[in-house]
């Protein structure tokens, strides 16, 4: 695949890989080597035989029917504190561009904190590991699985991709730098007077905001009934209690959809 046309700074620079463990790994190893690759660069694969979800999980895809990229950024206009803003702008251009993609009849949504769902089924993940410079932000990779033509999912009953949710069949790299397009598009509202901008899109398209609905406490398996009330510029996330109309406070990993 070449190099973007269509983009400022994504994918002037595109690593194809036939194979590899985790496009993840292999950015962050490029990342420590003795030449910065340029912003924007994209590392690709077709095949990825051990990607990785948010804290240890797993991403399963099917030898070249999906994309699993990873984007080299170097967002150094964030605070250390403000790195949130960067999972809400590539979970913002991914859904952007579902929303595009596919018909009026589905409404692509991000599950806090990013993951992408259409009817209840997840179709894509994000998996953001950045490196911190003192109170700034130094460098940020950006691993994207999404996906595409695999239309069986072994064990993975809420998985959907876009051939099923479409009902026809994607070109992989007219996909790879359609989406590429929107996640650049999204990353130019991380500029502080657009914060408060992609902050308010990203909680619109949130999966489930405002419903009332069971959760559960990793922290003692307690059931928690109440709705996604707002999310945090740190990232976490406030659901209010139904019964006691007080809000609550989680990180990743903290509270579980039932």
């Amino acid at each position: 695949m070449d190099s973007f046309n269509n983009t400022v700074f994504i994918g002037k620079v595109f690593i194809e890989l036939q194979e590899v463990a985790s496009t993840n790994a292999y950015a962050l190893g490029l990342l420590g080597g003795n030449v910065l690759p340029p912003h924007g660069t994209v590392v690709f694969s077709s095949r990825q035989t051990a990607g990785r979800g948010q804290r240890g999980s797993t991403w399963l895809s099917e030898s070249g029917k999906n994309i699993a990229l990873s984007l080299i950024l170097y967002p150094r206009m964030l605070a250390a504190t403000q790195q949130f803003y960067l999972s809400m702008a590539i979970a913002l251009g991914v859904c952007r561009f579902l929303q595009q993609e596919l018909s009026l009849l589905h409404e692509p949504l991000i599950k806090w904190p990013n993951d992408l769902y259409v009817q209840h089924q997840k179709v894509a993940g994000i998996l953001i590991e950045n490196t911190v410079s003192g109170s700034q932000l130094s460098a940020s990779v950006a691993g994207i699985g999404l996906n595409v033509n695999q239309t069986a999912f072994e064990n993975l009953p809420n998985a959907t991709s876009l051939q099923l949710l479409a009902q026809r069949q994607f070109n992989l790299p007219e996909t790879v730098q359609k989406l590429c397009t929107y996640v650049e598009t999204a990353y130019f509202l991380l500029q502080p007077d657009k914060l408060a901008d992609l902050k308010r899109q990203y909680v619109q398209n949130l999966y489930q905001f405002g419903v009332p609905r069971h959760f559960v406490r990793t922290a003692g398996n307690t059931p928690l009934y109440g709705y996604i009330s707002h999310v945090l510029d740190s990232g976490h996330l406030e659901i209010t209690d139904c019964q006691s109309g007080q809000p609550e406070y989680f990180d990743l990993k903290e509270i579980a959809w039932t």
